[in-house]
């Protein structure tokens, strides 16, 4: 519900034994009691995704960003993950990642208030210089859950000691994981931090300073595309309508004031709340609105005011580079049913719920939608595959992209499989699934994506200042040779090391199409 699935979350302290069935009736019950909550939905759009805002490249191209969030085990002490350079060279090849949402930890960037350890941030910038040298975009993800390791007995992660304020209340880590957010020291350490006490304002100041000089660190780094600012925000006593619009919006409003101080061109993902919106329900997230729009915008204003001495001559503003980032987290998957029956309706029906409102939400809020967990199924599990496959045609339909949670492989003989590719980067049974075709990047708006069995199409309007080709990544699982093309457009290269298609569009042609089929 929280983001990942029961099975995949481990706490670090002994749990007590509850049955299977405790363990579904209890996630399920906190679940029920979100969807009974009113929450606002929005309109539903039966456009299916038509009219959302994108993220673009350097060379004005839309980029549908597909990888692995990184990773699990980085939630740990040392907040470092457990790949190796191979690990990423192996995302790229088997799995065409474009993207990682590389997870980090406040504690360990800033262990006391106001020293930020260098050290800790040297290591990260190694590792983004992996994914750098496999042309991997990064989105540095800060990470929370249960708001720190202590708030309750080392049961979450993110937070250091020092601001974690729990009024020695008590607390007991929880078994479904999610009912720990209850606890009543958990839930202090958020009022404290979101300020709902009105006693440690210096709180959130704190977190803000700690994003610029994360964001002052790489704001010259290639490879980081932005920054998404927390990982599933939980407002203490202060939820849905009380929490995302006064408190969640100005906040995210703050980080992003501070970012912009140093760092004017990557992206800012923020995220709504955890709690029901994982799941589909609506969101009460407001606009962050981007400084950088304003600010170029003055000063487009004052060149053509010398230029023409009068000022008014009719602005185009460039585009703000803020986006929803939520994460989809169906109940019934997440409480650790099958994908079959009942249960197959009601996550189904979720699946609809979510499109729905954060399609609705991403265009309220003028922003990009991006999906930046979206949780598996334990492959023992009867469905799996049809989920998996569900999922990622409902991201082709919607022509968005993902983060999958996540590249931690499951132990050694355990028959659980999460992990898309194992330890030596070969593709597990979810990673066969996975390793679909998809265009990386798309020169103008894609209009179309649709993968079935042995074909692939994908279709697109140019748009105005786009340079480069559309890049389609092809796997050697579904197009093992040369691929048969299809297409509107005359030029196109094969690049088997690669295996990408890059197509040019063909010059006045406002529309493009290309199937591409096995040879």
């Amino acid at each position: 519900m929280f983001g990942r699935s029961l099975a995949q979350r481990s706490l670090t302290v002994p749990r007590p034994v509850v049955t299977t069935a405790a363990r579904r009736l209890a996630l399920a019950a906190l679940l029920v009691a979100a969807c009974t909550t009113v929450l606002p939905t929005g309109t539903a759009s039966a456009d299916q995704g038509d009219g959302l805002r994108q993220i673009t490249d350097g060379q004005g191209r839309t980029l549908v960003l597909r990888g692995l969030n990184t990773s699990s085990d980085a939630k740990g002490a040392s907040g470092l993950p457990w790949i190796e350079r191979r690990n990423v060279v192996a995302e790229r090849q088997n799995l065409g990642s474009n993207v990682v949402r590389y997870v980090l930890q406040w504690k360990n960037i800033e262990p006391s208030p106001g020293r930020y350890d260098e050290r800790h941030l040297d290591e990260i910038a190694r590792r983004v210089a992996w994914y750098r040298q496999q042309g991997i975009h990064v989105v540095l993800d800060m990470h929370q859950d249960i708001y720190g390791p202590y708030a309750c007995k080392g049961a979450g992660d993110g937070a250091p000691a020092w601001a974690t304020i729990t009024d020695g209340l008590p607390c007991t880590p929880q078994d479904p994981w999610v009912l720990t957010y209850l606890q009543p020291a958990v839930l202090r350490a958020y009022d404290h931090f979101w300020n709902n006490t009105g006693k440690h304002p210096e709180l959130m100041q704190r977190y803000v300073a700690m994003w610029k000089h994360v964001a002052a660190r790489f704001a010259k780094d290639p490879a980081v595309l932005g920054y998404d600012l927390m990982n599933e925000p939980f407002g203490g006593s202060k939820q849905f309508g009380s929490f995302e619009g006064p408190v969640l919006t100005p906040f995210y409003q703050r980080i992003t004031n501070a970012i912009r101080q140093v760092d004017r061109e990557k992206w800012v993902f923020v995220e709504p709340q955890a709690l029901g919106v994982n799941e589909g329900f609506g969101t009460s997230l407001g606009q962050v609105r981007d400084p950088r729009v304003r600010a170029a915008a003055a000063k487009l204003l004052q060149q053509n005011a010398q230029r023409s001495g009068t000022g008014l001559t009719r602005l185009s503003d460039p585009s703000s580079r803020i986006v929803l980032a939520a994460h989809f987290y169906p109940g019934g998957v997440d409480i650790g049913g099958g994908y079959t029956g009942v249960m197959k309706a009601l996550v189904q029906g979720e699946f609809v719920l979510w499109r729905q409102n954060m399609t609705a939400a991403a265009k309220r809020l003028n922003a990009p939608l991006w999906v930046g967990e979206i949780g598996g199924m334990d492959f023992s599990q009867p469905g799996a595959a049809d989920f998996t496959r569900d999922w990622l045609s409902m991201a082709d339909d919607l022509r968005v992209g993902w983060a999958y949670w996540s590249n931690d492989p499951s132990a050694k003989g355990s028959s659980e499989t999460y992990a898309p590719l194992d330890r030596e980067g070969t593709l597990t049974q979810v990673g066969k699934v996975m390793a679909r075709p998809f265009p990386r990047a798309v020169a103008g708006v894609p209009t179309k994506i649709s993968a079935g069995s042995g074909t692939f199409t994908v279709t697109w309007r140019s748009s105005r200042g786009v340079s480069g080709p559309t890049e389609i990544w092809l796997p050697a699982t579904v197009f093992p040779g040369t691929p048969k093309v299809k297409a509107t457009d005359r030029t196109h290269r094969w690049d088997p090391a690669n295996r990408i298609l890059s197509v040019w569009n063909d010059q006045g042609r406002t529309t493009h199409s290309i199937t591409i089929t096995r040879s």
